[in-house]
């Protein structure tokens, strides 16, 4: 049984003035928008897109089984017509209204909602606190995959299983690419602790700047509790001081790593990660003995900075995502983790940074300077803008090339051995030149 009941639909058509036509059903199972999967005994939601209307496709979700259709209110009457044995829910806007949906359901749920954000770090911390809870016997339910946004969040919170215990935990990571995303993800998810893992220019070709990726992060923290109102977030950061004081929230102290045995040789993006983990767990009640403390220790995945061995390299692949912040905190770990190994930095354009991109792209490549990487690899349309702030330093050799497919040309010039980091937006798809790197090897 899913968190979603025919109550909350009842509720939500009642309170929020929907359209109803047709047989209700006896149960619920969740929603799904995707008809080529079963979708016996869900609502299927009719989302529009700028490339996509559901509504070309109620035909598909009656022959998927599904017991409700939720469609815009201009098509109800024509959808009743079609399928009486159906309920069909007409409203407004099918998006806003799964949000609504999300939202009465954790009304009514009693778990305790901790939800996550940031321009860096928001999956690591997100895993991170997973490990840590479920090593102390937590039943944690969490987003699967990157459903992160407007979509994601309410249909991983309405395909939930309904409640077992109250002394369950739902962690809910949330991810913004445009204004007030964030304020509605809140407002869906009403988290009784909020954290920010940081804040810097990230997808400021909507955001405008990093003043506006603050504001945005700090929506989290304005946002109405179930309850007692949390936040953990770095408290040198004044504008999330003032935002979790508008969202009258109890600001926490992330956790004191210093000393922590297990946590001498982390980097810094994943002792700043793991001090707020630790924060959010002695919130929740637990004690934090040596065991817990190591276990909030998350070694990233392959593509969120994991450390792998392909032939004669060393390759840490954080090949998933970036921004300007991102990749300073990658070249710092890869240069902790190389050690007396030649650093190599293969780094793709960073996207979705309107007119700070050119800035961020150099600010990246003297960074890589700094932190002694002597062989520097750039793709986009930002590399030869990246590689020019190496002109004039004779120890670095530096590559441009249009992508990262070109860049595979350039693999057998790649000192051996070496550590290699390799890194840039979701668009650059900077994985290719690792899938190379292994049939070379």
């Amino acid at each position: 049984m899913s968190m979603l009941t025919v109550s909350v639909l009842r509720q939500a058509c009642r309170s929020l003035g929907w359209t109803t036509i047709g047989r209700w059903p006896d149960r619920l199972e969740g929603v799904g928008s995707d008809t080529r999967q079963s979708l016996t005994d869900q609502i299927f939601v009719a989302l529009v897109g700028e490339h996509f209307d559901g509504h070309d496709f109620v035909e598909a979700a009656v022959a998927a089984e599904a017991s409700v259709l939720l469609v815009q209110r201009l098509f109800a009457s024509q959808v009743a017509r079609s399928h009486p044995d159906r309920l069909v829910v007409g409203v407004e806007d099918t998006l806003y209204a799964m949000g609504e949906l999300a939202r009465l359901a954790l009304l009514e749920d009693g778990r305790t909602v901790v939800a996550i954000t940031g321009s860096a770090g928001k999956t690591t911390t997100r895993w991170a606190l997973v490990q840590t809870l479920e090593a102390l016997g937590v039943e944690v339910h969490t987003q699967v995959g990157n459903e992160n946004n407007r979509i994601g969040v309410p249909r991983f919170l309405l395909n939930l299983p309904a409640s077992e215990s109250s002394d369950d935990v739902i962690v809910v990571e949330c991810g913004t690419s445009e204004p007030g995303e964030i304020a509605r993800l809140a407002a869906i998810c009403r988290p009784n602790i909020s954290v920010v893992t940081s804040v810097c220019a990230a997808h400021t070709e909507l955001l405008i700047d990093e003043s506006g990726v603050a504001h945005e992060k700090g929506d989290l923290l304005r946002a109405a509790s179930i309850g007692e109102g949390l936040a953990v977030f770095d408290l040198n950061d004044h504008r999330l001081v003032a935002a979790a004081a508008e969202g009258e929230r109890r600001v926490l102290r992330p956790y004191d790593l210093d000393d922590a045995e297990g946590w001498s040789d982390a980097p810094v993006h994943l002792r700043a990660n793991g001090s707020k983990v630790l924060a959010v767990v002695q919130a929740l009640g637990f004690t934090l003995n040596a065991q817990v403390i190591r276990a909030a220790r998350l070694e990233p995945p392959a593509g969120r900075g994991g450390i792998i061995q392909i032939g004669p390299w060393q390759v840490m692949d954080d090949s998933y995502n970036a921004n300007e912040a991102s990749m300073i905190a990658a070249l710092d770990a890869a240069a902790l983790a190389a050690g007396d190994l030649p650093l190599v930095v293969c780094l793709g354009e960073m996207r979705e940074l309107g007119d700070h991109a050119e800035q961020a792209h150099i600010q990246v490549a003297k960074h890589a300077i700094a932190v002694g990487a002597k062989y520097q690899m750039f793709t986009g349309p930002y590399a030869a803008i990246a590689a020019a702030q190496a002109e004039g330093r004779g120890a670095i050799e530096v590559t441009v090339a249009a992508d990262a497919s070109d860049l595979t040309n350039r693999i057998d010039d790649l000192p051996r051995p070496a550590f290699i980091l390799v890194k840039g937006s979701r668009g650059a798809r900077m994985e290719r030149f690792i899938d190379a790197m292994r049939e070379r090897s």
